[in-house]
């Protein structure tokens, strides 16, 4: 898979919110919130930029799964992405991401177990926000295939 070499910008603007937090407008035109986590003063009434981080790396995942995917074409029945980070105190340096944890549960049927596989190898191979912070942040990516037969026992 070759990829013709282009640059992609995206833009995020962020404006504080008066309290503990603040208001982030994408370039796409989605507004989000986040806040300081209790534990560190704050509110806690958004998203904190950690759990924002794992959902930046678990959304790559999915979504460049989804995009393999397509070339594959087999019986998708399901797929879910479990994110961990680990943060720990360094010191007078304060906090730092010691280590990120990927889980990736694909559902199939028994035919599509090969090429799930095909598609969760692809995915780690060319999840850009992975690669791109691997070598400063250990990162562990496991799956499971959960084979499930065709019929439903509803049927």
């Amino acid at each position: 898979m070759v990829t013709p070499q282009r640059k992609i910008e995206f833009q995020a603007e962020l404006s504080w919110d008066g309290k503990s937090g603040g208001e982030v407008k994408l370039g796409s035109g989605y507004v989000l919130s986040i806040d300081t986590p209790k534990d560190f003063g704050g509110e806690g009434r958004h998203p904190c930029p950690d759990e924002l981080f794992l959902s930046s790396i678990g959304g790559c995942l999915i979504t460049t799964f989804l995009y393999m995917y397509k070339q594959l074409e087999f019986n998708l029945k399901g797929l879910y992405i479990s994110m961990t980070g680990n943060m720990e105190s360094i010191g007078a340096e304060g906090f730092r991401i010691r280590r990120v944890e990927a889980n990736i549960n694909v559902e199939t049927d028994h035919d599509g177990k090969d090429s799930a596989r095909d598609c969760i190898e692809m995915t780690k191979k060319f999840c850009h926000i992975i690669r791109s912070i691997e070598k400063s942040i250990p990162t562990d990516v496991s799956w499971k295939i959960v084979v499930r037969s065709n019929s439903s026992p509803n049927t």
